[in-house]
């Protein structure tokens, strides 16, 4: 088992000044004396300048900040190669911050535990993330899946752990988690998931686009794994493993016509 680096970079983005100084003395006193806060901005303005200056791994992040809040600002910046942990005032925002895959999500005034916890997924999150950047399964060999398309049948997938050799007709869909895809497939008559650093894009180009289809932005399917689908809540996907999965109102009528028109499916 490789070896990994468990150090990491973080910023503190909030626009009160106390605020931040208030939580570099909370994680340098109650959480961890080693960490390394790389920088604090009062504004997303200085957050972009010390991003690109110190490649950080994770921002402590406010959301209600003057010009430009914290998900207007992670969109400008998109793609980002940090993890975010939002730090606020105001709880209305939780469920939009975890649909954006947030570490964790922290009320104004901080409570120690709740801050420590944060830090402890931090470090399991970055962990796992390099740990799955050490793998042999690199973008190259990717690369070399598209190249051959027209010639393959199955896909290799490779984790920490395991490598899993798929068919296509197989796998079920491809769900993106940030810069991660999730990808869930039967092997052996038996329901598996894994989670990859490669991003859903990636599996889009591999992916025969005669059976595959995009009907979201965080899901590609196998259309030959489609049990049903229904217009509930604007659209839906039941797939043969009963994961129902949401249909893009714009691609709904396509994805109609595509299967009717498809020889293939």
């Amino acid at each position: 088992m490789p070896t990994i680096n468990t150090s990491f970079k973080v910023l503190i983005v909030d626009d009160e000044k106390k605020a931040c100084v208030n939580l570099q003395n909370l994680l340098l006193e109650y959480v961890d004396p080693d960490i390394n806060i790389a920088g604090i901005a009062n504004s997303t303005k200085e957050a972009e300048a010390l991003i690109l200056e110190h490649q950080p791994d994770a921002l402590f992040l406010d959301i209600e900040m003057p010009n430009e809040n914290a998900f207007a600002f992670l969109e400008r910046v998109s793609p980002v190669n940090f993890e975010v942990i939002f730090v606020t005032a105001y709880d209305e925002y939780a469920l939009k911050a975890f649909k954006l895959n947030a570490i964790d999500y922290i009320l104004k005034p901080i409570s120690i535990p709740e801050l420590r916890t944060a830090h402890l997924k931090l470090k399991e999150r970055l962990k796992f993330k390099r740990l799955l950047a050490k793998q042999d399964f690199s973008f190259n060999q990717l690369s070399d899946q598209v190249k051959n398309k027209s010639k393959l049948h199955k896909i290799t997938l490779r984790d920490s752990n395991t490598i899993e050799v798929v068919e296509f007709n197989d796998l079920v869909f491809v769900e993106a988690q940030s810069s991660y895809s999730r990808i869930v497939f039967f092997k052996d008559g038996k329901e598996k998931e894994m989670v990859l650093s490669n991003p859903l894009s990636e599996y889009e180009e591999i992916l025969p686009d005669a059976q595959f289809y995009r009907i979201h932005r965080s899901y590609l399917i196998n259309c030959k794994q489609i049990k049903r689908i229904s217009t509930d809540n604007g659209g839906q996907v039941i797939m043969k493993n009963d994961a129902t999965l949401p249909v893009s109102r714009r691609r709904y009528a396509p994805l109609i016509s595509f299967l009717a028109n498809n020889d293939a499916v």
